[in-house]
């Protein structure tokens, strides 16, 4: 049997280090509406279904099903979900001034370069 709605909710908060207090407050709803769907096992409303994708950054379509979007959508998926991983981390070298951050970028090309040609 495949996951339900709520439960592919509750594995993706987990998987992006997210409480489902910080999907609540983002959606607009009070955290037991997560409890009680997850113990229903039932699906929201299309337009809170839409909400809770676009928080996520995930596809409806992910959500609904609990499996892998296929080709493109999962590249898609898989940027999106590094990019929030990392999302402080770029925040925080960007904020950096240009004396500090060239050497830290310079540094992570250079390990790059020597992972690419340890795998050639």
């Amino acid at each position: 049997m495949s996951a339900s709605f709520w439960e592919v909710v509750t594995d993706e908060l987990e998987y992006q280090g997210m409480t489902r207090k910080w999907l609540a407050s983002k959606v607009n709803i009070d955290v037991s509406t997560i409890a009680m769907g997850l113990k229903r096992k039932s699906v929201p409303q299309v337009d809170l279904a839409l909400q809770i994708a676009a928080a996520l950054k995930v596809p409806i379509e992910y959500l609904v099903t609990g499996t892998e979007p296929t080709s493109k959508t999962t590249q898609k998926l898989e940027d999106m979900r590094k990019y929030h991983k990392y999302a402080k981390t770029i925040e925080s070298l960007d904020s950096l001034p240009d004396f500090e951050k060239i050497p830290i970028i310079n540094m992570i090309k250079e390990m790059q370069e020597k992972s690419a040609t340890l795998k050639k």
